[in-house]
């Protein structure tokens, strides 16, 4: 017993520690054509930035579509380990998803009008940082996805595909937030106990790999942990199969894929 509150006050004074003042939500423009076009340019030739802060790690916001004349929207938030350096680093990275999952909504759903944003908005931790135990980072992340979210209003459907530790985000910034659909794959926790304690009227999904090895303590005491396993039965969330894969494989080519892309254009799932 005493050296389990031992670790608790060391956890404790290491999350007091991490808790330091988070950089401010990226500056973004108008949802219009005229806005997008020159933001893009700005940010560089070849590639639609939304935002790009070089500072640190980095973040970067980039879009993969006609965001100004889409109906649907799909926002996928990545898990940790993520800057600048590692945005295009496969399919779990926030470019290598975003493409991923535009391309199968355009074979899925060929007239449907659908954008895809690869959202690197917040400093996501590093393994080796004391915080990625925690829901800090995630705390500061929600305020810059509900900003995000915030400037896509008027957009017919909005979606959140949220990956590993970017599931402990969403989660957090879930209360109240205009989407229609929240997938988790791979999540660590979403922040919260239960289903009910997100405040969502969004319909929230989860999915794990069979070979997914990730982290769920399954506890949330302050900051640290993540809150219960949102692929239990037990949390409410509509669960889904996550195929033979391993953590960073939901988003490659397969059946999986189709599935999550169906949830995020639809609300419904998809056939095996």
């Amino acid at each position: 017993m005493r050296r389990i509150l031992l670790g608790l006050v060391l956890a404790l004074t290491v999350a007091g520690a991490a808790r330091q003042p988070g950089p401010p939500p990226l500056d973004l423009p108008p949802i219009t054509a005229a806005a997008l076009a020159e933001r893009y340019a700005v940010n560089g030739p070849g590639r639609q930035f939304l935002a790009i802060d070089r500072s640190g790690d980095g973040r970067a916001i980039e879009v993969v579509g006609d965001l100004a004349a889409a109906a649907t929207v799909i926002v996928f938030v990545p898990g940790t380990g993520y800057g600048l350096r590692e945005f295009d680093d496969g399919s779990a990275a926030p470019g290598g998803a975003a493409r991923a999952l535009y391309e199968r909504a355009r074979a899925l759903a060929p007239g449907t009008s659908v954008a895809v944003i690869g959202w690197l908005g917040y400093d996501a931790p590093e393994m080796t940082n004391p915080s990625v135990a925690t829901t800090v980072p995630a705390d500061e992340g929600a305020e810059a996805l509900r900003t995000l979210v915030g400037a896509l209003r008027g957009k017919e459907r909005i979606a959140l595909v949220c990956h590993s530790y970017g599931s402990v985000v969403c989660g957090r910034a879930a209360p109240g937030l205009p989407v229609a659909d929240i997938v988790a794959l791979g999540s660590p926790g979403m922040g919260v106990p239960a289903l009910a304690e997100l405040r969502t009227p969004a319909r929230v999904w989860a999915t794990l790999a069979a070979r997914d090895d990730v982290f769920r303590p399954g506890l949330l005491l302050g900051p640290i942990g993540f809150g219960a396993d949102p692929n239990l039965p037990g949390f409410g969330a509509r669960r889904f199969d996550g195929g033979s894969g391993g953590h960073t494989g939901y988003l490659r080519p397969g059946p999986v894929l189709d599935r999550i892309t169906t949830i995020a254009l639809t609300g419904a799932i998809s056939s095996p």
